[in-house]
């Protein structure tokens, strides 16, 4: 598991590709807010295949293959186990360096709960 702090005015799209060690065979699955032309053509480019639903305004809506988009709520639950931790959710630190330790401070202890 990768782990990168970015802006929260940023769109996270433009960092995916960082967060790839080998993504030749990867699955790389998205909510809308991915749905762009040019970080599929990367991902593509790269080797990976994606599962990125069409935003509601495309033009020409892509194919989903809508029982593998199902799989990243396993993702989400995670974001809502963290959100428990109330620093991390309200992001009371005044340094990134700290949020992004507490985080994954949180996450480690998150993984050994659930027994993964």
């Amino acid at each position: 598991m990768k782990l990168s702090l970015i802006e929260g005015q940023a769109y996270e799209g433009h960092h995916v590709i960082e967060l790839l060690d080998d993504p030749r065979g990867l699955m790389v699955v998205g909510d809308k807010g991915f749905d762009d032309d040019k970080l599929r053509q990367r991902l593509e480019e790269l080797g990976c295949t994606h599962c990125l639903p069409s935003k509601s305004n495309r033009k020409q809506k892509r194919k989903l293959d809508k029982k593998l988009y199902r799989q990243p709520y396993r993702v989400e639950n995670i974001f809502y186990r963290l959100k428990r931790w109330a620093c991390a959710s309200t992001r009371r630190d005044k340094l990134a360096s700290h949020f992004l330790s507490l985080t994954l401070v949180a996450s480690i202890i998150d993984w050994l709960r659930c027994g993964c």
